[in-house]
């Protein structure tokens, strides 16, 4: 990778529209919580042995993740958030796809983490039952959620030339800040690689968006 380096003046972006259906408005109210947060960190590990999740637990994971806690517009009226998470230039390239354990079919909803919301998405059941498959193929998802990071590559591109080691690193930062808040919540989890990179190419049809590899939460 070469190295990155902001540009002169700013590309003009515009941010891919995922086809939404329901939308379901997530829990904000956690109880209080003590802990020590060196014990958090020295204690976090990964897993293979997850167990079924409730979106109670989602809500708060995602609320303590990804809501974005405050905006402003920079010079080139781009809206920079404030989250948890950093990120390069404040640009959150990666996208939130969650997929809860379900009695029936599995399916995948977009986070949105302006209003703290899960949205169904409208694609094809046949499109992602394959997705799911392939990810299936490494780690059984079982039970638990799976977060699925998607990467609007151009919103960072947007600022930067050479801008790929810059989304990746988001995509790392945001990999274990979900870890971390998982072993806070009590919750076990697994980081995956960049997997299943066709089917996922397949449920948008885009050039905007890449596959970022995701997580497996449980309990």
């Amino acid at each position: 990778m070469k190295n990155p380096k902001p540009k002169n003046s700013n590309d003009e972006f515009h941010p891919f529209k995922y086809p939404f259906s329901t939308k379901t408005k997530l829990n904000r109210d956690f109880k209080a919580r003590e802990g020590d947060f060196l014990d958090v960190l020295l204690t976090r590990r990964s897993s293979q042995k997850l167990g079924y999740i409730a979106l109670e637990g989602i809500a708060e994971l995602l609320y303590f993740t990804n809501k974005i806690h405050s905006i402003s517009i920079d010079d080139s009226r781009f809206l920079i958030s404030k989250r948890t998470v950093p990120s390069a230039g404040g640009r959150h390239p990666v996208d939130i796809l969650v997929s809860m354990p379900s009695e029936s079919a599995r399916f995948l909803q977009y986070y949105n983490p302006i209003d703290h919301s899960l949205s169904e998405l409208s694609i094809s059941k046949d499109k992602q039952k394959s997705f799911f498959m392939e990810v299936n193929e490494n780690l059984p998802i079982a039970d638990c959620c799976l977060i699925w990071f998607s990467i609007q590559t151009k919103k960072t591109q947007s600022k930067y030339e050479n801008a790929e080691s810059l989304y990746w690193r988001d995509a790392g930062a945001l990999i274990y800040c979900i870890q971390i808040v998982s072993t806070y919540l009590g919750f076990k989890s697994c980081p995956l690689g960049g997997l299943a990179i066709e089917t996922f190419n397949s449920l948008f049809k885009t050039n905007n968006l890449i596959s970022g590899g995701g997580i497996l939460i449980g309990t």
